[in-house]
């Protein structure tokens, strides 16, 4: 199903501002600012086109630095070797004040062609294309075809448009995705335990220690349980360690509202959700538990740490909480368990303990 008009816009204001920060960002930037530049271009040709388009309008309202051009350009030829900005050669004095804004404006114009057209090609490439996160980080982007990928905090996804087919491997955490309808192109996720099948519709997956979770927020999947056939050696498709013997193929159709939990052993488990938006409530930084084990919950609070929390025995790990956090506010859970007289909070090193007293 297509993005709707309220969607599109929050999308457009959304690489709008994204991209009028990295403007402002490389007025004055170091070397890791300049290398998370570069990765954010690479991301999409969406992304160098709005770029260069705010890089305009701001050249055109003289706030940029001219002599900032050159580093740009070559910042911009890190995502393809094959962009070649244009280099402007000194004019005769008496000429240069005259002509300096026009082709100054000209060679960015011209330079956001090439750098577009350089991007478009270096995506087209038929392989795959790794996208992560890190710790705690969040990111959107969109595909060539007009899906939209949300990876949660330490995630990665490996992606290829092919011509009969679109494909992503989930190598690790969570993502959703808002799937472009196009019948003539199959949208596949795969993990280790299931194959997600979807055209024109909203799902969530995740991939975690004891199997694969897929949540539909919109329209209908198919989860097939055999994986996928291996790829050869070395490709980006390879398959991500696997679990024995492949197993015989085994198809559940999901609809809007419903979670299905895939095991390693292929056994699958589908309910109804009353609150499917509770699944992805970690866009909007929230994590919410609704009569969820303490394991279930530490283990989602420390996908966002880098130090995590640990718990002390099963009697411990086995408890259950219901309650909506922050998930860049760790010690509010912290502050909730050790008003639990039953436990004991204590930090051990870089690590936080939590035990029965």
């Amino acid at each position: 199903m297509a993005l709707s008009d309220s969607k599109t816009r929050e999308l457009e204001a959304l690489y709008a501002a994204q991209a009028s920060s990295w403007v402002e960002t490389m007025r004055d930037a170091g070397p890791g600012e300049e290398m998370r530049f570069v990765a954010w271009l690479k991301e999409s040709p969406r992304n160098v086109r709005d770029f260069l388009l705010m890089q305009s309008l701001d050249c055109a309202l003289e706030k940029l630095d001219a002599e900032r051009l050159h580093s740009i350009e070559a910042l911009i030829r890190k995502v393809d070797q094959r962009v070649t900005p244009l280099t402007l050669r000194p004019a005769p004095a008496a000429a240069a004040a005259a002509r300096s804004r026009r082709l100054r404006r000209t060679a960015l114009a011209a330079g956001a062609l090439v750098a577009a057209v350089g991007a478009l090609f270096w995506y087209a490439h038929p392989g795959f294309h790794d996208y992560e996160t890190a710790t705690g980080e969040q990111r959107t982007f969109e595909l060539e075809d007009g899906s939209v990928v949300s990876l949660n905090t330490h995630s990665r996804v490996a992606v290829r448009l092919a011509a009969h087919v679109r494909e992503v491997r989930l190598l690790r955490g969570e993502a959703l995705f808002h799937v472009a309808h196009d019948p003539s192109r199959p949208f596949l996720v795969s993990t280790d335990d299931a194959v997600v099948q979807a055209v024109g519709t909203q799902f969530d997956v995740y991939r975690r220690d004891d199997g694969t979770v897929v949540a539909v927020l919109e329209g209908r999947v198919n989860v097939t349980t055999a994986a996928p056939a291996p790829a050869a050696s070395g490709s980006a498709a390879a398959p991500i360690a696997g679990h024995g013997t492949p197993r015989a193929a085994a198809v559940q159709s999901l609809g809007a509202s419903q979670e299905a939990q895939v095991s390693h052993a292929g056994s699958v488990s589908i309910r109804e959700v009353n609150n499917v938006s509770d699944t992805v409530a970690w866009r909007e930084r929230r994590l919410i538990f609704r009569d969820q084990t303490l394991w279930q919950i530490v283990g989602e609070f420390n996908r966002y740490r880098t130090h995590p929390i640990r718990l002390e025995g099963s009697a411990v790990s086995e408890r259950v909480y219901t309650g909506v956090f922050d998930a860049d506010d760790a010690d509010s859970l912290l502050q909730v368990l050790a008003r639990d007289p039953a436990l004991a909070v204590e930090r051990e090193g870089e690590a936080t303990l939590v035990r029965l007293r």
